[in-house]
């Protein structure tokens, strides 16, 4: 462990339609600003009907920074888990009683090599792609929060993001903005636009999306009923879009680069 930090065993709580057939325990490392090797023991268990438990270890002098620590190890693997399985998982940011989990009577059966990869892509990711991470967060906030104009603007930041860290074609950008970006990446994964899934010929299809984004990003947007069921209405398309491109860009394009440092760094 880093001289003079103590250890603790951290609990989270893990809510969404998934679980496990029994207790899991694995361990992954997690250092990245020391340079000695610092691992985390991480247990996983069923928690009843509504998602997992899962405790792993944290470093830190204080419990609540320990607490923190766990948060965002944890939480950058259920992006991953929740990007693979396309599924709706929540990890609370505190301890609070007053959150409600929700009961599922259908929950997806995790093995321990599912688990253990999401932790060890969210590594990689966080090591040698972490814009593709931070886009891959956006989708899975965009899966579990019920408010609908957080849940559109979740699902559009994870296009946004993408697109404008890996369009290819960025000179053909310059000075247009985030709309042209989307447009180029779209071109670059999916060729033209008769061609593209889900919206296949809609050329408006982005400028429109990127207005009602700016509208709810600015607070332009009311919460009149109208409004709000105009956005409600674009949700599932977004959300489509979203997930096809990341699948997409992950399987076809995303080339982490792993340097002899990263490599040491993943063992």
């Amino acid at each position: 462990m880093p001289q003079g930090l103590p250890a603790w065993a951290v609990t989270l709580d893990v809510y969404g339609p998934i679980t496990v057939p029994n207790r899991f325990s694995f361990r992954q490392r997690k250092d990245f600003h020391f340079n000695d090797p610092l691992y985390s023991d991480i247990e996983v268990t069923k928690n009843g009907n509504v998602g997992i438990t899962v405790t792993l270890t944290a470093f830190a002098n204080e419990q609540v920074l320990a607490r923190k620590a766990a948060l965002y190890f944890c939480g950058q693997a259920l992006d991953v888990l929740s990007l693979n399985l396309n599924l709706p998982i929540i990890l609370t940011l505190t301890d609070t009683k007053s959150f409600s989990p929700k009961a599922e009577s259908e929950r997806r059966l995790l093995t321990e090599d599912e688990l253990s990869d999401a932790f060890k892509t969210a590594r990689l990711w966080l090591l040698t792609e972490p814009t593709f991470l931070r886009a891959v967060g956006w989708y899975r906030k965009g899966l579990y929060t019920e408010d609908a104009f957080d849940k559109f603007l979740s699902f559009f930041n994870s296009i946004e993001t993408l697109s404008t860290k890996y369009n290819p074609n960025k000179q053909a950008c310059e000075e247009k903005g985030s709309k042209c970006h989307i447009w180029e990446t779209f071109k670059s994964v999916w060729g033209e636009c008769q061609n593209w899934p889900i919206i296949p010929n809609q050329t408006t299809w982005i400028d429109d999306n990127y207005q009602t984004r700016t509208n709810i990003a600015h607070g332009i947007a009311s919460i009149d009923i109208n409004d709000v069921e105009t956005v409600v209405e674009k949700i599932q398309t977004v959300k489509e879009v979203a997930y096809t491109l990341l699948c997409d860009w992950h399987t076809e394009k995303l080339q982490p680069r792993i340097t002899d440092e990263v490599r040491e760094k993943l063992l």
